[in-house]
């Protein structure tokens, strides 16, 4: 794969740097995650918030996002007792853009329509 960066191939990963990789996918890879994802696209959310739009329990929305911020995914800011929780990498915003692309790509005859 070409690297506009540096103008040149960069080496193969070695086994640490595969599980790094996989690691990023592996953070993603959870419906609820990317429904969190979702939601804080328009800006930051406390928790209970989050629990409201998403109809999910407080318990099963605040472990996804201490994955997630321990991840590297989410920042999250205190406001006295108020917990506001944000997209602190963007990387995970232009991966699921390059998923829907792709699934809406292979969705066009079927008029199905993706996006996160």
């Amino acid at each position: 794969m070409f690297c506009p960066e540096t103008g040149s191939t960069p080496p193969k990963l070695n086994r640490q740097g595969l599980e790094k990789v996989a690691d990023v996918f592996r953070l993603l890879a959870e419906p609820t995650r990317l429904a969190i994802l979702q939601e804080l696209k328009s800006g930051p959310k406390t928790v209970g918030a989050l629990v409201e739009n998403l109809g999910l329990s407080q318990a099963n929305v605040s472990k996804q996002l201490k994955i997630m911020f321990d991840g590297g995914v989410l920042g999250r800011e205190k406001d006295g007792v108020t917990v506001w929780y944000s997209i602190n990498d963007k990387m995970a915003l232009r991966l699921c853009a390059l998923v829907c692309q792709r699934l809406n790509q292979r969705a066009n005859e079927a008029q199905v329509y993706y996006s996160i």
